[in-house]
């Protein structure tokens, strides 16, 4: 029976009934979506980012979601006000009874003892675990990102600064007696680096945004329209959804190879289903952020993903989450690592109907057409298997030798 499956996890004496959090964004803003998010059965939210002093770059959302790509965009971004978010989480903390609340927060005052005091603040008003922001890129990242000078490193900024980073995770994790989540960003490529940093610094568990900066598509012909509507200017912009999951699986992947076993990490990045969840368990992940799905597709999807999660696992033979929890490390390796087997493509005559696409394949020596007839020479086969990835009738296949 599924019912007897585990998919609940824990950090610290913290228990999370499974591993599926609500991440911090426009979804997790206003007490309703609390309130959803609780009803159908999601572990935890991360409250939306909540900025001391004012931010500086504080505007209407400006969003797209690219369908086609499956990738989502954003350059303007509204915060919260500290006051605002501090009621946000007094009054989930009243209305809801079991769904795990994490205020995300960056402090952009002059000096660091204001994230302690903030954290304090909200732990105070009941947050279950504080999540600092060292993610966010568009803040002072974005700012250094296109050339304008800053003074202050907030959010991806700060995250990537593995000498000031670990001083305000300790200010922090000495103020409160609650956990201490730091959220971290993958630019620059120190992610589990920083992930350690924090760690040592007295922080409880460690994750990625897996967001990147970049520059969407826009019109060639029409290079200085916005691709934004209501927006006139176009700028770097935050990119995230199911696009991103190779990336993303790549930075949990890293925390986890260089952290070891124990560390409690939250995944993130373009997770919607169940595959895409349990490769991220499956890298090293503990629990998982959603931010840009429910954005899209709101909350009531995840019970049909937990009972696909509970089947899946029972058909595995697991009984928990740790039983899968980064087992894909013993089979990735080095490059120089790798069983490479000898082989060469060929074709199946009988399905071919000489459609041309391996034909124009051009790194292949081995592929020819005579009198419109698909010929592979194997004996100059690389064996890449480009033209089993190209062929839309299944026609051919690899045999190794």
């Amino acid at each position: 029976m599924t019912d007897a499956i585990d998919i609940s996890v824990k950090m610290g004496n913290l228990k999370f009934k499974n591993p599926f959090v609500v991440g911090s964004g426009p979804t997790a803003s206003r007490l309703d979506q609390i309130k959803e998010a609780e009803d159908n059965g999601w572990a935890a939210a991360s409250l939306k980012l909540a900025i001391d002093p004012y931010p500086y770059i504080n505007h209407p959302p400006r969003y797209r979601w690219l369908k086609r790509k499956k990738l989502h965009v954003f350059t303007a971004e509204k915060r919260l006000r500290p006051e605002e978010a501090l009621k946000l989480l007094e009054d989930a903390r009243r209305e809801t009874s079991e769904i795990l609340l994490f205020p995300n927060i960056t402090y952009d005052g002059e000096d660091y003892q204001g994230w302690a005091e903030l954290a304090k603040r909200f732990e105070n008003a009941g947050a279950h675990a504080v999540e600092l922001n060292m993610c966010c890129p568009n803040m002072s990242f974005n700012l250094s990102a296109t050339g304008e000078r800053t003074g202050k490193a907030t959010g991806a900024s700060l995250g990537l600064d593995l000498n000031e980073l670990p001083k305000v995770v300790k200010l922090v994790a000495d103020a409160v007696d609650i956990p201490v989540i730091v959220k971290l960003t993958p630019e620059g490529g120190l992610i589990a680096q920083a992930a350690a940093a924090s760690l040592k610094a007295g922080a409880a568990a460690v994750g990625g945004v897996a967001n990147r900066l970049g520059i969407p598509d826009v019109d060639i012909r029409l290079p200085m329209d916005s691709i934004y509507r209501l927006q006139d200017e176009m700028t770097l912009s935050c990119l995230s959804g199911p696009w991103i999951r190779p990336l993303a699986l790549r930075d949990t992947y890293e925390m986890r190879y260089y952290l070891g076993d124990e560390p409690f990490i939250l995944g993130s990045g373009g997770v919607s289903d169940l595959q895409s969840a349990v490769q991220q368990i499956m890298v090293g992940a503990d629990a998982v952020w959603i931010c840009t799905e429910t954005m899209i597709r709101g909350f009531d999807w995840l019970p049909k993903l937990i009972d696909d999660l509970k089947a899946y696992m029972k058909d595995m033979g697991y009984s928990g989450i740790n039983d899968f929890k980064g087992i894909l490390h013993k089979n990735i390796v080095s490059a120089a690592g790798l069983t490479i087997h000898g082989g060469y493509a060929v074709v199946d005559l009988d399905k071919c109907n000489a459609c041309g696409l391996c034909w124009n394949i051009g790194h292949c020596p081995a592929i020819a057409h005579p009198d419109n007839i698909t010929v592979i020479n194997r004996d100059v086969c690389p064996g890449c298997s480009t033209c089993v990835d190209v062929c839309p009738r299944q026609a051919i296949d690899m045999v190794e030798q």
